[in-house]
């Protein structure tokens, strides 16, 4: 009796344990979406909530992944209620760029035309081009300019000044 005590408290250090941690359900969202870009809109509603509160703050700022949950928690909520919708809500796009399929023209300022181009992948890419024929911008040919002739006029003060030396006094 006392060796099997013995064995079991033996055991008990020398095999590992197993911990059955449940992964929270909003990294499961986020799981999902960093796979594709898209999420499933078949989550318990809580989740797509918690995950709302928990975006980290570069994903917040620099890409859709919040804007991309509030659309799959809508999708949850219409299928919910009943309604046919998607089973994957999101643009996609963290992947690699490939070929536009839609083009949208801008009209913010005149004579400038930004296209937004949205890819297979779901990226928008935006394109601005200038109908003035862009080049070097007037500012830097100014500055430029200034540049080179403050450089002409030290050469000539420098050119003047040696060649207005008094001569040195002949010796006799």
């Amino acid at each position: 009796m006392k060796r099997l005590a013995l064995a079991a408290v033996a055991a008990s250090f020398f095999l590992p344990a197993t911990a059955h941690a449940a992964v929270p359900c909003r990294d499961r969202i986020y799981n999902d979406w960093y796979k594709d870009g898209k999420i499933a809109s078949t989550y318990p509603i809580a989740c797509y909530r918690d995950a709302l509160k928990h975006v980290p703050a570069d994903a917040r700022t620099y890409s859709s992944l919040a804007d991309d949950i509030r659309a799959a928690e809508q999708a949850a909520i219409a299928r919910a209620h009943g309604e046919t919708v998607p089973e994957q809500i999101g643009k996609g796009g963290t992947g690699a760029v490939s070929p536009a399929t839609a083009t949208i023209p801008s009209e913010t300022t005149p004579g400038v035309t930004d296209e937004t181009t949205t890819t297979a992948s779901g990226a928008v890419v935006v394109k601005a081009s200038s109908s003035s024929g862009g080049g070097i911008p007037l500012p830097i040919l100014v500055l430029g300019g200034i540049a080179i002739a403050l450089v002409a006029i030290g050469a000539i003060g420098a050119g003047v000044r040696r060649f207005r030396r008094p001569d040195p006094p002949a010796t006799s």
